[in-house]
Parts: structure tokens; C-alpha cells; sequence
């Protein structure tokens, strides 16, 4: 019977032409240090049909559950059902309001949006057009992420996310580009429902680790941020407190 859980992460793959040989060899193999894989978004650079082929093949090879969510670069594509069931065929269950469980741990899973930190950022860098049209989008992904974790009666709960919920993973980017990468009413939503973990990605100079105002665990997971594919380990018993310092295999 487990008494805790062990996964990997890694966003922000960007996928382009050919997949990197070093994510190859972390990725192949990944089931000897992790029970399952969590890909927050962005796994193709511009939502191209050749992409995600590419990337399906990779996931193909990794013989544990996949479980991710788009990124705005994947929202690029202009076939989106094909697209998802592209991921789907090669074994990844791609979340989009929706939710995942395996031997006690329970994931709900949104893109999200940008929409800004208010009031932790500078003056509003945009028009109020655009920021009505991500306020509009900001509200609808929050809502979803709150039915989906609603749903949840595991005893522990991970949001996975694109875009940040906090201000705090997201140290090492330029303020004026916070509204692009996240937005507090995922925040907020993840504070009412006491999650024990957010991971995300997209903020590629970011934080790997933060916290929400509320007190709740996140970790940016992006390639980039933490150099390579990172492990984690959940405890089962919701006492036990989530270690903050995951195993990083380090791109060679």
C-alpha cells in the first residue's frame, strides 16, 4: 500500500523541429525514479500538427501515466481537437477543467491565463480592451480549475496549471510582463480549496518554488527554471508536509 507518491515534471518542452537529445535521455527511463509524469503546457512551440507528432513519439516511450495541460504556445494551433488527440493516442491525458487520480492523489488541471496581480504590479501596461478580454478569460479558467477541484475526494490535491497563481514564482521576470504570465483568481481558487500543491510553468527566467498570499505550495517547473525534468515526492497522510526540495535531473 503507498504511503506516498513519487512524479516528474517538466513544462515548457517548446518542441520545434527535432526534440532535444538531453530531454530525450531524461524523459526515456523517467518510470525508474517517478510513478507517473505531469507536463504543464507548452509542450509544442507553435501548436504545429509536426510538433505534437514529435512529441507523441517521446511520450510514446515513457511507460507511466502522462497527464498535462495546453500552454498559450499549444493554443496556437489551429486543429485543436486533432491535436489533443494526437497527445491523447500516445498515452497523455490532457486535462482542460477536468481531473486525474492515482493511488490517493488527485490532479485538476486548467491552462489558465494571464490577467495581472493586482495590486503588485506597475500601471496597467495594456489597453482596456485587452485587459477586459483576459479578465473575461482569467474569469472563465478560474471558474473551471473551482468545479474541477470541487470534484476531488482524494487525500491530497494538486492544481496543474500554465500560467502562474502567484507573484512569487514568477521573481526574475520583468514586472511589467507579470500580467502575461498569470493571474490571482487561480490563486484565490486554489487557496478555497486548500490544495496541497500548484505546479505551472510558462515563466521561463522565474522561481522554482513560492508561495501563494494563502500559504499554499507552488512550483514553477519550467524547463528552464529548474534546469531540467524534477521529482517530487507527495506523503499520502495529509500531516506530512510536501518536501520543497524536489530531486532535479539537470540537463547534460
Amino acid at each position: 500500500m503507498h504511503d506516498t507518491v513519487r512524479f516528474a515534471a517538466i513544462s515548457d518542452l517548446h518542441i520545434r523541429t527535432t526534440v532535444p537529445s538531453d530531454l530525450v535521455r531524461q524523459l526515456i527511463g523517467i518510470e525508474e525514479w517517478a510513478e507517473f509524469l505531469i507536463v504543464p503546457g507548452d509542450i509544442t512551440n507553435g501548436g504545429r500538427i509536426q510538433e505534437v507528432e514529435l512529441a507523441a513519439e517521446l511520450f510514446h516511450r515513457i511507460h507511466i501515466p502522462i497527464v498535462g495541460v495546453m500552454g498559450n504556445h499549444d493554443r496556437r494551433t489551429m486543429r485543436r481537437r486533432y491535436f489533443l488527440s494526437i497527445l491523447e493516442q500516445a498515452g497523455v491525458r490532457m486535462l482542460d477543467g477536468d481531473t486525474w487520480e492515482y493511488h490517493g492523489v488527485g490532479i485538476a488541471g486548467v491552462s489558465g491565463s494571464g490577467g495581472g496581480f493586482w495590486p503588485e504590479e506597475p500601471i496597467d501596461p495594456v489597453s482596456n480592451r485587452a485587459w477586459q478580454a483576459l479578465s473575461v478569460r482569467a474569469r472563465r479558467e478560474a471558474g473551471l480549475l473551482d468545479a474541477a477541484l470541487s470534484k476531488l475526494q482524494t487525500p491530497r490535491r494538486i492544481a496543474l496549471l500554465h500560467f502562474a497563481p502567484t507573484t512569487s514564482t514568477l521573481i526574475g521576470e520583468p514586472p511589467l510582463k507579470y500580467w502575461l504570465l498569470g493571474n490571482s483568481a487561480l490563486g484565490q481558487v486554489v487557496e478555497k480549496h486548500n490544495v496541497d500543491l500548484v505546479l505551472h510553468g510558462h515563466a521561463h527566467i522565474g522561481s522554482p518554488y513560492g508561495l501563494t498570499p494563502g500559504g499554499v505550495p507552488v512550483f514553477n517547473v519550467s524547463a528552464r527554471v529548474m534546469g531540467g525534468v524534477s521529482i517530487h515526492e507527495v506523503p499520502l497522510d495529509p500531516s506530512r508536509p510536501i518536501s520543497t526540495s524536489p530531486l532535479v535531473m539537470a540537463y547534460v
